[in-house]
């Protein structure tokens, strides 16, 4: 990790970038993301002042704001590799799926596919039951990385995590206050592969069906007028599935894509309604001067095999986090002058009506 300067300070001659993060989930296609945080965790320039996530990007959040709090941003990196490395490392305990493929890298792509087929067919009678030892090492791994206490502080940065209600629909966002190993959990549930997580009475499926992720906290309660949006899930895709597994998993797709997308069209709508009414206060004030970013890799991550979301391996891990500091670096490079200035992203070209 390259050196920092101290929280809320510049090198001199260059002004800080306070960002906000949302952080799209995505399973172990995550890595991308922890490739974008550990590239922008190093430029000394950068600040982050709250962050939203689902599923695999409410991990990101949570692990990052952690570490943020108990020692900066070298601290936030460090923890964030230990994460994903003993997230792979649990992997290979859950079952043999994890080390063939990492003994057989060659054949990674055919043992997800396989995975898709066993586990994504609807028609396949499995219980979410199957899932729960898995819940309980993903547990083990938050309770050892995610320090609730630091999250909870007064110089946490803002925190934003969803999960859907599987009895109303409705989206819960949880925040520093409330967040938990159990909300973290539900964040990340699938709700064919894991059991709910039940809160306070409630029961929860994966954040990722209501808010992909959460937008609007990040509108109404930062400060921030700069938001970095981090995707993962393919928009778009070359081909029409045909298979049972196929089509089940671009149905998947297509619903936890929906809820971003309805969302930053209605960000995209307000905003050109309330940019041409004179400098206001508030929510509409907010919105004025909200600007938007976004990194992703479509080429890539639409090329990926679904099936793989769900198996760590490290080779795998590791291109998605090469990844992803590419493509932060390029942003950065290419869109970084008019951090502050101006959007650097077109909503209406990238998410509107097609």
């Amino acid at each position: 990790m390259a050196s920092q300067s101290p929280p809320g300070r510049s090198l001199p001659g260059r002004s800080v970038h306070n960002l906000d993060l949302a952080l799209q989930g995505g399973g172990a296609h995550g890595a991308f993301t922890w490739g974008v945080l550990d590239f922008l965790l190093e430029q000394p320039d950068m600040r982050f002042g709250a962050v939203s996530g689902a599923s695999a990007g409410a991990l990101n959040a949570a692990v990052l704001v952690s570490g943020l709090v108990e020692g900066g941003p070298e601290a936030a990196g460090k923890k964030l590799w230990a994460f994903w490395k003993a997230l792979n490392r649990s992997g290979r305990e859950a079952g043999p799926m994890l080390p063939m493929a990492e003994a057989f890298p060659l054949a990674f792509e055919a043992m997800s596919e396989w995975w898709t087929a066993m586990f994504q067919d609807l028609s396949l009678p499995t219980s979410p039951e199957l899932g729960r030892s898995a819940q309980a090492l993903l547990r083990r791994l938050i309770e050892e990385y995610v320090d609730f206490d630091a999250i909870r502080s007064a110089d946490a940065p803002l925190i934003f995590v969803s999960a859907t209600n599987a009895r109303t629909g409705g989206a819960h966002i949880f925040r520093n206050e409330d967040l938990s190993a159990d909300a973290l959990l539900a964040s990340a549930c699938l709700p064919l592969l894991f059991p709910p997580v039940t809160i306070k009475g409630a029961d929860y499926w994966d954040g990722g069906y209501t808010a992909n992720p959460p937008i609007i906290p990040l509108v109404q309660d930062s400060p921030n007028d700069d938001l970095l949006l981090v995707t993962i899930n393919p928009i778009t895709r070359d081909t029409t599935p045909h298979s049972p597994s196929g089509i089940a998993n671009r149905i998947t797709e297509l619903g936890f894509n929906q809820t971003l997308i309805k969302e930053l069209r209605g960000l995209d709508l307000m905003q050109k309604a309330v940019l041409p009414l004179a400098p206001t206060n508030g929510l509409l004030g907010s919105l004025q001067r909200l600007r938007i970013h976004e990194i992703h890799d479509q080429a890539l991550l639409a090329g990926m095999d679904p099936g793989s979301k769900l198996l760590p391996v490290w080779h795998m891990l590791m291109k998605l986090h090469c990844a992803g500091r590419r493509s932060a670096k390029d942003w950065l490079r290419k869109k970084g002058r008019k951090l502050g200035k101006m959007s650097t992203v077109d909503l209406t070209d990238r998410y509107g009506p097609s």
